[in-house]
């Protein structure tokens, strides 16, 4: 959902058709996550579970329930297909919003690069890069799932801090900047908007602390080594702009993108 939201200006009337679609994707979202996850628990027992492969684990206890073990792996094929599909979609989403703020100078000038059809290619290699080297964490750590676990907090983490800070923002630029002409409107005035984006910076805050708790049902080891691992972790990339802007700084551009006199 949030991938497409570098797209909502091409729509003939965003303020009215992105916000419909934000609803009907997050209700398709929230129906086919919520069986799926019902699904796989009602089949594999949860002590059972694998953080990676349940799902697989679920078609081949129902295939082979019914003498069609073989399905499993056409079922996997379109898992593939799937999970390819939803990278693609993040690699053009996000990158493209990084390359608009390559272009107005905040970003290492590498980032700006793009390809005779305009592809974003400096980003792209960079997110390569990093990618890799994350995913080195499957070569040293022992289990695999607590390598695919911390990745992934690691990722979400990152994510939700973005999330209070936009909740944060709506509700400051509601009230310092009341008269501001805007593409989107929440019902209610201050009020509608201090309870919107309040709830939601709650529960992504509820969200963000639940992310430094080690789940019990992994064999994550010392307990203040995951901890350690997912502060350092969420530390360094919340860092990393903030060495950016300095360094930008010390070249003499500020943060508007314009040479400091």
């Amino acid at each position: 959902m949030e991938s497409q939201a570098v797209h909502a200006n091409e729509l003939k009337n965003p303020a009215k058709q992105f916000p419909q679609a934000m609803l009907l994707a997050a209700l398709i979202i929230f129906t086919i996550f919520t069986l799926g996850a019902l699904s796989v628990g009602a089949v594999v027992p949860g002590n059972e579970i694998n953080v990676q492969s349940g799902l697989m684990q679920a078609f081949y206890r129902i295939f082979n329930k019914f003498q069609l073990g073989w399905l499993t792996y056409i079922s996997g094929l379109l898992v593939t297909f799937g999970a390819i599909a939803s990278v693609l979609s993040w690699l053009s989403g996000p990158s493209k919003g990084l390359l608009v703020t390559s272009k107005d100078k905040l970003l290492p000038d590498m980032m700006s690069r793009t390809n005779n059809k305009g592809i974003q290619t400096g980003i792209l290699y960079l997110q390569g890069i990093f990618v890799t080297v994350l995913a080195s964490l499957y070569i040293f750590m022992k289990d695999v799932n607590v390598a695919f676990f911390l990745l992934t907090v690691l990722t979400v983490g990152l994510y939700l801090i973005m999330y209070m800070l936009m909740y944060a923002a709506a509700i400051r630029l509601k009230y310092t900047q009341p008269n501001l002409p805007r593409s989107y409107k929440i019902p209610g005035g201050n009020a509608g908007m201090f309870v919107v984006a309040g709830v939601g910076f709650l529960a992504v805050l509820f969200s963000f602390v639940l992310a430094f708790v080690p789940p019990s049902q992994l064999p994550i080891g010392s307990p203040s080594t995951y901890v350690g691992m997912v502060i350092s972790g969420t530390l360094f990339f919340t860092g990393l702009p903030f060495l950016i802007f300095y360094l930008k700084r010390r070249r003499g551009i500020d943060l508007s993108g314009k040479p400091n006199v």
